[in-house]
């Protein structure tokens, strides 16, 4: 990223901002109970709403997991994903996202798939807001 971690880290470990920007023009709407690790985010897109749980939250790692308990239109069951980032010299970090899931009645590579598409939109929108 073309930013320093803080700055990145102000959106990415938003439970709620990171959402609310990559579904930004949308129409899509997102709510948060709670607050912490055990947070419930709410994101309704459509007819399609999906439910993720804060899991760990690590300002000074600059790391944040959550699960997914309600998949929405995603093929999978057991998501659990984290985002980290890293330092990277002056202005810049590194963002790692990984995720774990199985498929859910599809096979491997329409499941990978999806779950790559909203990593990857979102990193282009990240890149977007603070350069590549």
């Amino acid at each position: 990223m073309g930013a320093a971690a803080t700055a990145v880290w102000d959106v990415v470990g938003d439970f709620r901002g990171l959402i609310e920007a990559m579904i930004e023009g949308t129409g899509g709407r997102v709510e948060v109970e709670g607050e912490g690790v055990g947070a419930l985010r709410t994101v309704t897109l459509g007819t399609d709403v999906l439910v993720e749980r804060l899991e760990d939250q690590d300002d000074a790692a600059w790391r944040t997991t959550y699960s997914m308990l309600v998949t929405g239109p995603f093929p999978v069951t057991g998501y659990r994903s984290t985002i980290e980032l890293t330092p990277a010299g002056r202005d810049r970090c590194e963002l790692e996202w990984t995720g774990t899931f199985e498929p859910a009645g599809v096979d491997d590579d329409v499941a990978d798939a999806a779950v790559r598409g909203v990593y990857t939109g979102a990193i282009a929108m990240l890149h977007r807001r603070f350069g590549a």
